[in-house]
């Protein structure tokens, strides 16, 4: 059967080549062949392909291949014997060749245009097989090509590639057929960039003619073979270049006459190259032409013979030789020539020298032979030119169009091109580099899909580790990706540059290291751990290897950890604070970021011993920087100093033992110390005071024995700072540094006593500078605070009633605002101090006086701060109790505690104290000012951290501030709120109502008048609601029940009870809200739409006749009214009066008449009879219908409800999955509704009417809807 087909294949080829008439015939003849072959990736293929094992195509792609190749008629008088003087006489014209090769086009033109035509043309379901059937054909093609006897499959695939590039492919109307042609152009690119790189790496002998730009003999190796460079066994050479071979090398290892002196593959062609030249020439002169023409001519053809022409005519003497003796050996050679014809600029002139390559071999009979060439040789050969071929430089073109379209509209197009460009960069990643393609995928990092986002991350990160030098272009794209919105783009994105870092250690990657540590408190909890997991293998993990080199500046640490350590400050260089790296240490240090699996298996001691000796010579690193910085820096000394010693607070701030080294303990104090006396007042430098004394107080308690002259010289260096420095931040960490100092080191009270005194002698004298008793009022609180202990054992008995007095009658009544706030923080410090006294009622008052609505912001700020700060150290008691670490309570046996609060850990008072003040906290939780806020929210989220407060009592109030304006707020209202749904979603759901009314009055006292926004919201008030009420709703909108609750929560306050009813304001506010909801799903606005008509089916009817008999009643004192008119007219024409003529109070007998309808519609306002209280309340559940009806035809028209739809909607049947929503962006309209409860009866007229209008225009039947439900 196979045999049968190969001789077909044979016959219709030679036709197609003697009867061009018949041409398209044949080609229609094929297409139908081609609708009859099977569109699986399974496709029968039963062509062998020559001397290529294991590879097979498909017959029809072997008959197409072939007719494209016998599209170029070889002439006729060179199919038969031939020598010189038949190329002489052959009459070939010099366009013959070009000729040839359009004629091959247009056979390509031909076929590709009829099978996309088709392929438009199918009807849907045709759609896959004619997919299929072209993805096998160009399969095929793209297996044969540069295979040495399928020449056409070359321009075959160019001629589509073109097609492709126009109307039938990326201009093309339909959406799939252009991404269909991305594909096929995606995989052709691809092939084309693989292929270049092979033979960019191609190292064959041959090869190097094209490479070299000079051929010079000198580069010829001598008594080494060509081929393996090998020495040794070699026994043959090229008589004519000199090089040598192996037998084996050659494929000559089994010939029997091999000789020393034979003539390599590429002298052997130049030589006949030569002889071919000389022959032309010799021709023409013969021919008897004219000088300059003859000139012309000789100069035309080259004196030598080019390296091209001489690897041309290597491939087509393996064809010659190697290839059947047929007819399509010979068109397939001439193939390629009229390729390299239609290439070479000055081909027309030389005719009669392209035809004799043809069959140089007959012509040239006696030339002899040169050594045997291998078909893998052959194979290089021909991907070696066909990178010189048209098909292969419309790379850039392809690329470029590809690259254009992850700029189209379409998400699926750019995702499409995306997978196309990705497949290009897997051939070579190198194309990342391109300017061009670094250009659009640097684009899709910000396209609007997450998914394109994340694949294109996905095509750089699978590169950077192979090429990290292509990463370094895009580590500043890939690090804005870190703050994405999508999860699985942050995440890539972080994993991209810990493999850039990891693979390129040495790049200056600081300005990612800070984007990826601003994550470390990302709301996905993976992503936190992801943070820290990458962290921990950069500098906390042990390396692979031995890294025993040390620094060569005398350091006993590794090289290693000193390059980790330089990253650490660097990356700090660059951050606002320490904070993240702190949480980046602590997690570190415990290895919270391993999965549970993990940790359950167990945690191995050594891996945590390696862990803490590494944090070790990190901070002893550390200490050695601080000292080197400052002995080579200039007057900016402490300016280079801060970001090593700001690095060693944070490692200390998490576990002081690592700056406590077992050989010497005291080793960071007493190098510190002297830094104590820097005189310089600025900023920077209080920042670097601050530090030294917050690491020297963290590592004084743990010293057993400190030395006494340290302890004496920090003792009077502490002792002039909270005396004299200008910085309070310094002056705080200096008392609380000299509180342990005083207790670790056994020195007592005594100048704790000593500093009590001095500012309680300026608090309590004349003196009037403001400075001095503020200064005074800080220093005399902090000194409580954190001496308390030690003073209250001490012989000299504190008395804190006299300067809780002292405060009470001096200070917290003044009129300086300043003072008074300073006076209110030192109360603050006393309190921690002794959280008891806030038990008692004139503190209490104190406190609420502080917290109560009419007092300054700052008052209520400071307030709250002291409240705030209390809650803390109480935290941090109850942490450190839990953890066994003695870091907040003293010892009085100079013991190792760090002093913290005094009785902040006293759980048992904490909660009723925070109980006392939990309303007023809430209260200032929606206060007017952004700052009293925060402070309030920071409270709220304390106690519910601990459980002091049951956590139903704050949830409205944390609703509410999800429509902050100030973002900070919302989003910790957001993150409290998540955290409460997911511990108690059913005391979350149970005030999901109240917390809206209390977000409608938040929206209309702060929100409405805030400084910011008030501009901008008269337009749109509800676009700054919309927002937080929507990460509201995507809390619990997985559930059904939970957002039908919700839904049904707003929809139920149109429901006035006897009691009270909303007010209309706020009824248009759950209008807007209910038509904001980020609905997904089309059960959603459809179970909004049922529990509306439900709500109308109940109320409407009876709203409807309490209108209809108000309006009666109206009608009916209009009649009154109207004969009391016409008898006043008749009194009149009379010219006489009568006793019982009804006049308005106040009214003049002789007044105008025509005032007299008027006047009798106010008569009928002031009727005492009427109920204006019923009336009113009618009216405003008639007002919210409307608004109900009015979001229903929102609703419908929005989300494309049709009636049909709504009335069958049934909580029963469960929603469809992955059904989808379709949504047009139609603004809700309610401008146009009368809002206004009417003040006398004729009003109600009007309401009555829109009501009835809406009722009548609403197409439900609620008959049919009552027997539905």
């Amino acid at each position: 059967m196979q045999l049968l087909q190969l001789k077909a294949i044979g016959v219709i080829c030679m036709v197609f080549s003697s009867y061009t008439q018949h041409r398209s015939y044949l080609v229609d003849e094929t297409l139908n062949l081609v609708r009859k072959l099977q569109f699986s990736k399974n496709a029968i293929r039963t062509y062998h392909l020559a001397d290529e094992e294991q590879k097979q195509i498909q017959m029809i792609t072997a008959l197409l291949v072939h007719l494209v190749q016998f599209s170029a008629n070889v002439p006729d008088s060179l199919k038969g014997t031939v020598n010189w003087s038949t190329i002489i006489d052959a009459s070939v014209d010099a366009n013959y060749p070009i000729n040839c090769h359009e004629a091959a086009t247009e056979a390509c033109c031909l076929f590709w245009t009829n099978v996309l035509q088709r392929f438009t043309a199918a009807k849907s379901q045709d759609v896959p097989e004619a997919k299929g059937i072209i993805e096998n054909l160009v399969q095929d093609l793209l297996t044969v090509l540069n295979l040495p006897e399928y020449p056409a499959a070359a321009p075959i695939l160019e001629v589509l590639c073109v097609l492709l590039l126009q109307n039938a492919g990326l201009k093309s109307k339909d959406t799939s057929a252009r991404c269909f042609a991305i594909d096929l152009l995606g995989g052709i690119a691809s092939r084309l960039k693989r292929d270049s790189v092979i033979c960019s790496k191609e190292k064959l002998w041959i090869l190097q003619e094209l490479t070299d730009a000079e051929n010079d003999s000198s580069k010829i190796l001598k008594n080494k073979c060509c081929v393996c460079l090998g020495g040794r066994g070699i026994n043959m050479a090229c008589d004519v270049c000199g090089r040598c071979f192996h037998p084996d090398c050659m494929g000559a290892g089994s010939q029997e006459n091999l000789q020393r002196d034979s003539v390599c593959p590429l002298c052997f062609c130049k030589q006949q190259l030569s002889v071919l030249q000389s022959y032309y020439e010799l021709e023409n002169k013969e021919k008897g032409k004219r000088a300059s023409t003859a000139h012309k001519k000789k100069t035309a053809i080259p004196d030598e013979v080019t390296a091209v022409d001489t690897v041309q005519q290597i491939l087509l003497n393996y064809l010659q030789e190697a290839g059947p003796q047929d007819d399509g050996n010979l068109f397939s050679r001439w193939f390629y020539l009229c390729m390299w014809y239609k290439e070479d600029i000055s081909s027309q002139e030389k005719i009669i020298y392209y035809l004799a390559r043809l069959k140089s071999k007959e012509i040239l009979r006696d030339s002899g032979s040169g050594l045997a060439l291998s078909r893998d040789w052959a194979k290089k050969i021909c991907l070696a030119l066909g990178q010189k071929n048209s098909f292969s430089r419309g790379f850039d073109k392809i690329l470029s169009l590809l690259l254009a379209s992850l700029r189209e509209n379409s998400p699926v197009i750019r995702a499409k091109a995306l997978r196309a460009v990705s497949s290009i960069v897997e051939a070579d990643p190198e194309v990342l580099g391109d300017k061009r393609v670094q250009s659009a995928v640097e684009g899709r990092f910000c396209d609007s899909a997450i998914s394109v986002r994340e694949a294109a991350l996905e095509l750089v990160g699978r590169h950077i580790a192979s090429h990290p030098d292509v990463g370094l272009k895009y580590i500043e794209k890939v690090a804005e990706r870190i703050k994405d919105t999508g999860v699985s783009v942050r995440k890539r994105a972080i994993k991209i540059i810990r493999d850039l870092c990891a693979s390129n250690p040495n790049a200056d990657t600081s300005h990612a290291f800070v984007e990826i540590i601003s994550r470390v408190n990302d709301e996905e909890s993976s992503v936190q751990d992801l943070v820290c997991k990458t962290f921990y293998e950069l500098w906390f993990d042990e390396p692979s290897g031995s890294h025993k080199h040390l620094v060569a500046d005398g350091s006993s640490v590794p090289m290693e950890i000193a390059t980790k350590t330089e990253q650490i400050v660097d990356m700090l260089r660059k951050m606002p604070n320490h904070q993240p790296l702190i949480t980046i240490i602590k997690r570190s240090l415990t290895l919270e970021f391993l999965p549970q699996s993990s940790k359950a298996a167990g945690i191995n001691s050594s891996m945590m011993t390696s862990l803490r000796k590494r944090c070790e010579l990190i901070c002893r690193r550390l200490l050695e920087r601080i000292l080197q910085v400052e002995e080579g820096a200039d007057n900016e000394t402490k300016i280079h100093t801060l970001p090593y010693v700001l690095v060693l607070q944070a490692f200390c701030i998490v576990d002081p033992t690592l700056c406590t080294p077992v050989t010497d303990p005291s080793q960071f104090v007493v190098t510190l110390q002297p830094y104590l006396k820097n005189k310089v007042d600025s900023k920077s430098t209080a920042q670097l005071l601050e530090s030294i004394i917050f690491v020297i107080d963290a590592v004084i308690p743990l010293i057993r024995k400190p030395p006494q002259t340290v302890v004496e010289e920090l003792e009077q260096d502490l002792k002039q700072m909270i005396v004299r420095h200008s910085f309070l931040t310094v002056v705080h960490a200096c008392i609380k540094c000299l509180s342990a100092l005083s207790n670790a080191a056994g020195r007592g009270p005594r100048l704790l006593e000593y500093l009590v005194n001095l500012f309680y002698k300026h608090l309590s004298g004349p003196n009037s500078d403001g400075q001095v008793l503020g200064r005074s009022l800080f220093c005399l609180g902090l000194l409580l605070r954190y001496g308390y202990k030690l003073l209250a054992a001490s012989e000299n008995q504190l008395d804190f009633p006299k300067i809780l007095e002292l405060l009470k009658r001096r200070y917290l009544r003044r009129d300086d605002f300043s003072l008074k706030v300073r006076a209110m923080q030192a109360l603050g410090y006393i309190l921690i101090a002794k959280p008891d006294f806030m038990l008692q009622k004139d503190i209490l008052n104190l406190i609420e006086a502080s917290l109560s609505s009419d007092v300054d912001y700052r008052l209520k700020i400071q307030g709250l701060q002291n409240l705030y700060e209390y809650l803390r150290d109480a935290e941090s008691q109850l942490t450190a109790d839990s953890t066994g670490k003695p870091t907040v309570p003293y010892a009085t046996n100079g013991g190792s505690e760090v002093p913290v609060a005094a009785g902040a850990g006293d759980t048992n008072i904490c909660g009723g104290i925070i109980q006392l003040y939990w309303n007023s906290i809430l209260e200032r939780s929606l206060d007017m000012n952004d700052q009293v806020r925060h402070a309030a929210l920071k409270i709220v989220e304390i106690v519910l951290r601990q459980g002091l407060v049951h956590p139903i009592t704050c949830v409205p109030h944390l609703i509410a501030l999800e429509t902050d304006p100030v973002e900070g707020n919302s989003k910790l209202a957001h993150h409290l709120l998540m955290n409460m749904n997911e511990k108690y979603p059913s005391f979350f759901e149970s005030r999901l109502g109240d917390g809206l009314q209390m977000s409608f009055r938040f929206f209309e006292t702060i929100v409405s008048n805030h400084n910011v926004v008030a501009t901008n919201m008269k337009s749109n008030p509800i676009a700054f609601v919309k927002p937080g009420i929507s990460r509201i709703y995507r809390l619990i909108r997985a559930n059904r029940n939970s957002r039908n609750k919700f839904v049904h929560s707003i929809v139920r306050k149109f429901i006035s009870d006897s009691r009270s009813y909303p007010t209309i304001g706020f009824l248009v506010y759950c209008v807007e809200v209910l038509a904001s909801l980020p609905f997904t799903s089309p059960d959603e606005p459809l179970y909004l739409v049922y529990d509306i008509n439900r709500v109308i089916q109940i109320r409407a009817g009876a709203i409807e006749a309490n209108l209809k008999n108000w309006t009666s009643m109206d009608q009916q004192q209009d009649v009154v009214g109207q004969q009391d008119i016409v008898g006043q007219q008749d009194v009149v024409g009379q010219q006489y009066m009568v006793d019982n003529v009804m006049h308005e109070p106040g009214g003049y007998p002789d007044q105008n008449l025509a005032d007299s309808p008027q006047k009798m519609l106010n008569n009928s306002c002031s009727t005492s009879d009427v109920d204006m209280a019923k009336l009113q309340e009618d009216c405003h559940d008639a007002i919210a219908m409307q608004l109900l009806l009015k979001l229903k035809r929102h609703l419908k028209m929005v989300y494309s409800l049709t009636d049909a739809r709504c009335q069958a909607f049934s909580l029963k049947d469960p929603p469809k999955p992955g059904e989808a929503i379709s949504k047009q962006n139609i603004p809700l309209n309610i401008n146009n509704t009368n809002i206004s409860l009417p003040s006398c009866l004729q009003d109600v007229a009007l309401v009555y009417q829109d009501f009835k209008t809406l009722l009548r225009e609403d197409s439900m039947d609620y008959v049919l809807y009552t027997s539905a439900t």
